[in-house]
């Protein structure tokens, strides 16, 4: 063996170096924009949005990078993107890819913010982790909505999913999600023609159980100079979203000049207070149309 190592072992090299050199230059050359121009459009065929991508070109350190991309509402092309990145990065495992399980690292920056993570796909079970940092409120799409509000603030969170792959459709696992705001802001923000107060020191933890219909909400809490908000509960999936039942239940607490102001509607919408002063309700009927009730 040895022997056909001195003889053969500096071919077998420099064959192998061949194959990789080929893969490599492949990979660099690749026409990921004609690819892009010839299935985006069906990858998002029945969805309710358009996905444009500037442009897709591989790096040297073996990633795709798609810059420019924007998802916009189908049916209205004049509103808003939904979502606007600056870049996204996708660097798949050339490894995976042989034993059939594919999986890739993805980094992007969008909303001022930068999100990273990883993807992957067996044959029974895909798993997707995410965590993204410093997301700027006053960048979420959101704001196109609250045209006259103020916001402030950044967000950070971490996403932890699995999911069930049957055929060629993957069916929602279980799962986590984390998040957290800080220094946050809230002015000048209108509801259904009623200005609310303006807050300062906005800080906020939520973490979520994620099921395979339901949604449970662990803990939400909402922390500001003049407020305290908490919330938890169950939120049971539907295929329409909207109508997904809701049965929440949550507290609120006013402290200084905002007490003084809305203490007494407040205390006439909920009148039931805990022993810290907290004013209790729950939340039921759907996500499409909520209601409040003691």
């Amino acid at each position: 063996m040895r022997a056909l190592l001195r003889r053969y072992g500096k071919y077998a090299g420099y064959g192998l170096f061949t194959l990789l050199a080929i893969l490599y230059f492949s990979f660099l050359t690749f026409p990921y924009d004609s690819v892009k121009d010839r299935y985006v459009p069906g990858w998002t065929q029945g969805l309710p949005y358009k996905v444009s991508i500037e442009k897709i070109k591989a790096t040297p350190l073996l990633w795709i990078r798609a810059t420019g991309i924007q998802v916009i509402p189908d049916r209205n092309e004049e509103q808003p993107p939904v979502l606007n990145l600056r870049e996204a990065r996708v660097r798949p495992s050339l490894l995976r890819l042989l034993t059939g399980r594919p999986a890739v690292r993805i980094k992007a920056a969008l909303f001022g913010g930068k999100i990273q993570g990883r993807a992957g796909k067996g044959r029974e079970t895909a798993e997707l982790a995410l965590d993204w940092r410093n997301i700027e409120l006053e960048q979420l799409p959101i704001q196109a909505r609250l045209p006259d509000a103020q916001l402030k603030g950044k967000l950070e969170g971490e996403l932890d999913l699995r999911l069930r792959v049957q055929g060629n459709r993957l069916v929602p696992g279980e799962g986590k999600l984390t998040a957290s705001l800080a220094g946050g802001a809230v002015n000048n923000l209108q509801v259904s023609g009623f200005s609310l107060p303006g807050l300062e020191g906005i800080t906020g933890q939520s973490e979520l159980t994620l099921g395979q219909n339901r949604v449970t909400v662990d803990s939400v809490s909402v922390n500001a100079d003049l407020l305290a908000f908490s919330l938890d509960g169950k939120i049971d999936l539907s295929k329409r979203i909207a109508n997904s039942p809701l049965n929440l239940k949550g507290k609120i607490k006013l402290s200084g000049s905002l007490a003084s102001q809305y203490q007494p509607m407040l205390a006439g919408l909920l009148r039931k207070q805990d022993k810290e002063g907290f004013y209790v309700f729950s939340i039921r009927g759907t996500l499409g149309n909520p209601r409040f009730s003691l």
